[in-house]
């Protein structure tokens, strides 16, 4: 039997137990906008984001890249299939909200991701 999505259950940094589906697949989007593409080997290089490219520039660029970002990052997982960015929000002079959604084949996932433009 085929399970794309089995994997270990993570809550409060600990395993929990084995899950798939729909959960699992909340969990992989979550992990995928947390995750800095090319740092960590265990991953290829399609896997994770892009958002410390946005460390230092403008809040008027980032918005614009940030959905681009988003959306690339979560299309490259083939359980994936379509991404929705519906609002981005300047939390402080340092932090972009994004908000929005995806379709996967396990059925709608909301997305909330905070992004930092600034290093510091």
């Amino acid at each position: 039997m085929d399970n794309p999505t089995l994997t270990y259950q993570v809550k409060n940094g600990r395993i929990m137990n084995k899950f798939d589906g729909h959960d699992a697949m909340v969990q992989a989007v979550d992990k995928i906008l947390r995750t800095e593409r090319f740092v960590y080997p265990i991953y290829d290089n399609q896997y994770g984001n892009d958002f410390f490219e946005l460390f230092g520039k403008s809040f008027d660029y980032a918005t614009v890249e940030v959905e681009r970002m988003v959306k690339e990052a979560l299309l490259a997982d083939d359980r994936v299939l379509t991404v929705t960015v519906d609002d981005i929000e300047v939390v402080d002079r340092n932090i972009l909200k994004v908000q929005g959604s995806c379709t996967t084949v396990y059925g709608d996932i909301s997305i909330e991701s905070e992004v930092s433009v600034n290093d510091a």
